[in-house]
């Protein structure tokens, strides 16, 4: 995939995206987190659906991670669903040790399972169809593996009413104008704020940008005690708005315009501030 081809944001956790294989054949992917991580599913259709009786996740095939950070705007975003905890979280997955190790004997079986709390253990090979091979994937990577195995996908002819709108009347996708900007929001002294929680916090800007169509928060961390992170990035054309959405929110929580930082993602010589 050329760096030239349209990518768009990962989609959020729970939606299924459908990827072209070829002139008739679409497979389907599952968001699992908006961290790049997706489930495949074990069926292909010959036209794209929005069924949402097709997407139970008993129908997952493989996890993956995948390579760019976002998708391509070829993949089509058919419907939404709400994951359990539990399907949210990762699959136990597998790597093979390196050879040296099983050599000496160095670990007590050749393969190494990580569970999604990072507990570690080691099976044999007989046992790897229990977990999930950790596998990273381009778009090109993707398509080859369905090709490769098209015998363990069922291929499904859909009947009329399971079918997905026509792209052309789906809402363009914004790529034509230019992207948002990030915003890099570093807060500190949190405890002197009317909100305390930077969970919350987030929530608030997110709901503000929501509202006045400007964008979402795309991230929220910490890097020291006193150091937190909220990442915003605004919708195409709105860089100004949502600046002033984020200030307006840290203003009425009473941030500390000393200790609150805000620039933009690339340019960090220029604090923005609650100016």
């Amino acid at each position: 995939m050329s760096m030239s081809a349209k990518l768009r944001k990962i989609p959020k956790s729970g939606t299924v995206t459908s990827v072209p294989i070829d002139q008739n054949l679409w497979a389907y992917i599952a968001s699992r987190n908006t961290d790049g991580t997706y489930w495949l599913y074990d069926f292909l259709t010959t036209e794209r659906v929005c069924d949402r009786s097709l997407f139970s996740p008993a129908r997952w095939k493989k996890f993956f991670d995948f390579k760019p950070n976002g998708v391509p705007v070829s993949y089509i975003d058919e419907l939404k669903m709400e994951l359990t905890a539990d399907e949210m979280k990762m699959p136990p997955i597998w790597k093979k040790c390196v050879d040296w190790k099983i050599e000496r004997k160095e670990v007590p079986a050749p393969y190494r399972v990580t569970t999604h709390d990072y507990v570690e253990f080691y099976v044999e090979e007989d046992q790897l169809g229990k977990y999930q091979e950790y596998v990273v994937l381009t778009p090109k990577d993707l398509v080859a593996y369905v090709k490769a195995n098209l015998d363990q996908f069922e291929i499904i002819t859909p009947r009329e009413d399971q079918l997905a709108s026509p792209v052309e009347t789906l809402p363009e996708v914004a790529t034509f104008s230019p992207p948002g900007c990030i915003y890099e929001i570093w807060l500190s002294g949190l405890e002197q704020m009317e909100m305390t929680d930077l969970e919350e916090i987030s929530e608030e800007i997110d709901e503000e940008l929501e509202e006045h169509e400007a964008g979402e928060v795309i991230g929220v961390g910490a890097t020291t005690e006193d150091q937190h992170n909220i990442a915003v990035e605004s919708a195409p054309g709105m860089n100004r708005k949502a600046l002033a959405c984020i200030r307006r929110v840290l203003k009425r929580l009473k941030a500390n315009p000393e200790t609150t930082d805000i620039w933009v993602q690339g340019k960090a010589d220029k604090n923005l501030g609650l100016k």
